[in-house]
């Protein structure tokens, strides 16, 4: 459990990483509500990502920014806006072959869209134009929402980093039909590390692989912590969690449960434990998800 100390001490000589300017977000959408994203519903007014910036008392405090103030700077464009026709028609119509998972904020489907410069197709196109993309489609009677769905984009819309899983875009429809939210991301072919720890269908990781794995997903935890102007606390850290690429790069993923880190010369923040009871790191943590301290969450159980 020494990989985030690792990472530092490498890092030590080099000093602290400026922020990569992340991709971010939108436009207006042919949605509801252009400030979909800018702005939270008043029930969510106390979300991580849309809550104000603190005030602060000291010249350093008030130079932080907040992740909202950030991502107004730097991702206002850059995320595309999907149109929902398109996304139905991309899952064929969120189809049951398309689904490859289901997780708290609802499910994710494998689809097919063309790329951003290739203009505004419906996604039933043909041809090798269009790209393999995840879309995560919230379920209106789960457990998360909005304010998770507003997280997510805002903190992905900033942040950027090869051990991070990338966010293309977004779609935001208030109908009929009630709200549809949805979250358009890069595709990973090789699923999470929990299919390959604890399937049967998968050949047992290498132990090599599994080390690189681990230090993947550190070097993401170590940027989250102090690649940028201000820390964030990811909240989710978990196998599941934790996708790998057609090369098995590992990259975190949900960022829906992540917040700021403490400001103001403060050593922690105080958060409700976040993780499913039955995640295995939580079972013997139960503080790891209220104290600023991520090395106390257990890693890996490798049970292969």
């Amino acid at each position: 459990m020494s990989c985030l100390g690792w990472i530092k001490r490498r890092r030590c000589k080099s000093g602290r990483q400026g922020s990569a300017s992340g991709p971010a977000a939108t436009t207006t959408t042919t949605m509801t509500t252009a400030s979909a994203v800018s702005t939270s519903r008043s029930d969510d007014s106390s979300g991580p990502a849309g809550r104000p910036a603190s005030k602060s008392t000291g010249s350093a405090a008030s130079s932080q920014p907040s992740i909202s103030s950030l991502y107004e700077e730097r991702g206002h464009g850059q995320l595309r806006a999907f149109d929902y026709e398109e996304l139905r028609g991309a899952t064929n119509d969120f189809g049951r072959a398309q689904k490859l998972g289901e997780g708290g904020f609802g499910g994710v489907y494998k689809g097919f869209v063309r790329p951003h410069d290739a203009g505004n197709g419906n996604g039933n196109g043909k041809g090798d134009s269009r790209i393999a993309v995840a879309v995560k489609r919230l379920n209106q009677r789960g457990l998360q929402g909005h304010k998770q769905w507003l997280a997510e984009v805002q903190f992905l819309g900033v942040l950027e980093h090869p051990n991070l899983v990338k966010l293309l875009g977004y779609c935001a429809v208030d109908g009929e039909r009630g709200a549809q939210r949805l979250l358009v991301y890069e595709y990973m072919p090789n699923k999470s590390l929990e299919d390959h720890l604890f399937s049967r269908i998968y050949t047992p990781l290498s132990w090599n692989r599994r080390l690189q794995i681990i230090l993947g997903a550190a070097e993401g935890l170590a940027y989250l912590h102090e690649g940028l102007e201000l820390q964030v606390i990811y909240r989710d850290f978990k196998a599941s969690n934790i996708l790998l690429d057609k090369d098995f790069q590992a990259k975190l993923s949900d960022f829906g449960l992540a917040r700021e880190g403490p400001t103001e010369g403060n050593t922690h923040v105080s958060t409700a434990v976040c993780c499913h009871p039955s995640d295995p790191e939580m079972r013997n943590d139960r503080i790891a998800g209220s104290i600023w301290h991520p090395t106390r969450i257990q890693l890996f159980d490798y049970r292969q």
